[in-house]
């Protein structure tokens, strides 16, 4: 694993903000993992906040609701920070926010009626897969491992650390309830050494055993990435190993984010979909950075417009996400997702470096910490040689970009891996 920079000092000490009213959403029916939503809404019509407004479209699929009260004015392509443009519901908001307060007594609820509510809550998967949580709370054999991932080992972002400091009984009312759901014999929560705050509160939480969850480990991680990704912690804390076409419940693992932990704790106790979440705004292009909660559907435009953010100098690049895995944004008219941790306004474009020949140095081997071979890839895919890459399981790849970080001629090898992928026959 690599050490990274992690430029997080500062959002670690800035405590969140709300943007409470925008005025206008643009909702995506694609924000996770699977089919799209399908629309449930006509234009013109006016909808409450937190109402359907996309049902889900097969298994694996997610709900989508009002961020807002407001009215329906258009349903079309927009921009979106994965699909570039894509289907999307346009909401021009009411100026005006509902409130959730009481908490709902789960004495007499069934596992089968909380899974319901959360699969009608639109809760996906908030670490960046987006995968629908109801799918994953109901896996096809038994895990006996519960991994709660609050790590979030990507630099610049802080919205998960955040959430912990402000919002860790609430994280854990949303673990009982996923233990509740898939019974696991123990419960291991993952922090970086970077978060030593937050080991003190776990300690304390655990000492006063107020929560029913059963066998709480705390498990320290030293700071690096990409700690955080699934099948590295997995492995980290288990031994475990989750091979390419295989998924965590075949290992007996199931791993939640914090931030996933906390939208089904609204979700079950409060009725709250998911219609908002903390996003860490960062990078040297702006006077200062920010930790906000925003609805779902909000651009990045409004967060400038009503001076929640503001530029010193104009950035060169916008990145969705953070500097490894995260995507470039070429305007600010682009909408924050279910899955937005972040989004990183830099003077410097790194892209903009030259690439080099290789020299078969390996470093991007030594590095990748899914044991492959990355500049075999890039090899192939120049010969445009794509019905071989599967020979060396580049479908293994989680592109977490580790292997472009140390290339010493800057080689964007995530970006050809992206290409093999795409071009690399189907099987049948």
């Amino acid at each position: 694993m690599l050490k990274v920079h992690e430029s997080k000092e500062l959002q670690h000490q800035l405590p969140s903000e709300k943007l409470r009213l925008p005025k206008k959403l643009y909702l995506p029916l694609s924000q996770h993992t699977g089919r799209p939503s399908k629309a449930c809404v006509s234009i013109g019509k006016e909808v409450e906040e937190a109402s359907t407004i996309a049902l889900e479209d097969g298994l694996i699929s997610a709900r989508l609701h009002a961020p807002q009260k407001g009215k329906i004015t258009a349903i079309e392509n927009y921009w979106h920070p994965v699909l570039k443009r894509a289907p999307a519901i346009a909401l021009e908001c009411a100026p005006e926010e509902k409130r959730y307060q009481i908490e709902k007594d789960l004495q007499h609820y069934s596992k089968d009626e909380i899974l319901e509510m959360i699969k009608n809550s639109g809760i996906v998967g908030m670490g960046g897969a987006a995968f629908p949580s109801q799918v994953k709370l109901k896996p096809p054999q038994k895990v006996d491992t519960l991994i709660i991932n609050g790590c979030e080992c990507e630099p610049y972002l802080a919205c998960d650390y955040r959430l912990m400091v402000e919002n860790l009984d609430e994280i854990f009312k949303g673990i009982e309830i996923v233990c509740r759901l898939i019974n696991p014999k123990e419960v291991i929560f993952a922090i970086e050494d970077n978060k030593i705050s937050i080991k003190k509160k776990l300690n304390h939480i655990r000492s006063l055993k107020k929560f029913n969850i059963p066998k709480l480990g705390i498990a320290v991680l030293k700071t690096a990435y990409p700690q955080g990704g699934e099948k590295q912690l997995i492995f980290t804390l288990t031994k475990r190993r989750v091979k390419g076409d295989e998924l965590p419940f075949e290992v007996g693992c199931l791993v939640h984010n914090v931030a996933t932990c906390f939208a089904i704790y609204e979700a079950v106790y409060l009725d709250k979909p998911l219609i908002e979440r903390m996003v860490t705004c960062a990078g040297d292009a702006l006077c200062a950075p920010k930790n906000i909660w925003v609805k779902i559907g909000t651009t990045l435009k409004e967060l400038f417009d009503e001076k929640i953010l503001e530029f010193k100098i104009e950035p060169k690049k916008i990145i969705a996400g953070g500097p490894m895995m995260g995507i470039g944004l070429n305007h600010l008219e682009y909408p924050i997702l279910k899955g937005s941790g972040g989004f990183l306004f830099l003077t410097k474009d790194v892209t903009e470096l030259e690439e080099g020949p290789c020299i078969r140095c390996a470093r991007c081997v030594d590095e990748c910490p899914m044991q492959l071979t990355p500049l075999e890839y890039v090899k192939r895919i120049k010969k445009e040689e794509y019905a071989v890459l599967d020979k060396f399981n580049i479908n293994d790849c989680i592109e977490c970009g580790s292997c472009a970080y140390v290339c010493p001629a800057k080689i964007p090898l995530v970006h050809y891996i992206k290409i093999g992928k795409n071009y690399m026959p189907k099987k049948k």
